[in-house]
């Protein structure tokens, strides 16, 4: 099966927009967390800079109103029964949890609690270390269509906290991304292909629609290339859109061997 992938450039709010209603079967967001300062601290110990990226800074009121605007438009293209992922932390994770406990057409499945056996030290020292993520399964569900789970495949997913064969539990232990996947270039929060493929093949067939309105380095897309599902990547930040060439164009060819169409544009308003 032949898929399509198209990365946009463009600013999530507005390309959003342009989506026809219920045509995406998943969306998965990783989106601003809210963490960043202005002048990252560093640690004597370790080479490692907290998050000072321009983008993830917002003052409360405009960090709640972003996240409700790109939620309310993912929510729009979500096809009935599709299924929302986000990632967070708690920067920004029980916000966004308070958003979609508010909206009526979701119901929200699971809560993940990615466990990162590697985590980065506390740089203060004044806090215990962070070292998991948190994921909201959710479901758009406004006509009663159930959500797709793919259970059988679930049970195979290999993971140090959970048997194989067992059914898999909602505390997933994945090691921060590894050098080897970061080759095409440096992005600050580029997520593990691991994370995304138990997300993407859990709730998604082939042929299916992926969308990540904040693709970032692109794994996303990777993933959905790799496994036979249709894509879109919406970035904001152009000097990420090599990054992201690199990976769709060089990187792991598709699972069935079929070359995908790949597509590359920038929005006009």
């Amino acid at each position: 099966m032949k898929t399509t992938h198209k990365i946009i450039l463009g600013d999530a709010l507005k390309v959003l927009k342009t989506i026809p209603d219920n045509s995406v079967d998943l969306v998965f967001a990783d989106p601003p967390y809210n963490m960043s300062k202005k002048k990252g601290l560093g640690w004597k110990y370790s080479n490692h800079i907290t998050m000072q990226e321009a983008w993830d800074i917002f003052s409360k009121d405009e960090f709640f109103e972003f996240n409700l605007k790109w939620i309310s438009e993912c929510l729009r293209v979500l096809k009935h029964g599709g299924s929302l992922w986000v990632s967070g932390s708690f920067h920004n994770i029980y916000q966004i949890g308070y958003i979609l406990q508010n909206m009526p057409e979701v119901k929200i499945n699971n809560s993940i609690v990615w466990f990162k056996p590697n985590a980065q030290p506390n740089i203060t020292c004044r806090f215990f270390t962070e070292s998991t993520e948190h994921l909201i399964w959710a479901s758009k569900n406004g006509d009663g269509k159930k959500w797709k789970f793919n259970y059988k495949w679930s049970k195979q997913i290999e993971d140090p906290l959970n048997p194989k064969g067992k059914q898999t539990r909602n505390v997933w232990s994945i090691p921060l991304t590894p050098k080897k996947e970061k080759w095409a270039g440096a992005h600050p929060t580029q997520k593990p292909f691991e994370l995304l493929k138990r997300i993407i093949l859990s709730c998604t067939d082939e042929g299916d629609l992926v969308l990540d309105p904040f693709v970032g380095s692109g794994t996303t897309s990777a993933v959905a290339k790799y496994y036979g599902r249709n894509s879109i990547g919406i970035e904001i930040n152009k000097k990420y859109i090599d990054i992201i060439k690199k990976r769709l164009q060089k990187g792991q060819k598709t699972l069935s061997g079929e070359e995908p169409e790949i597509i590359f544009e920038e929005f006009k308003e």
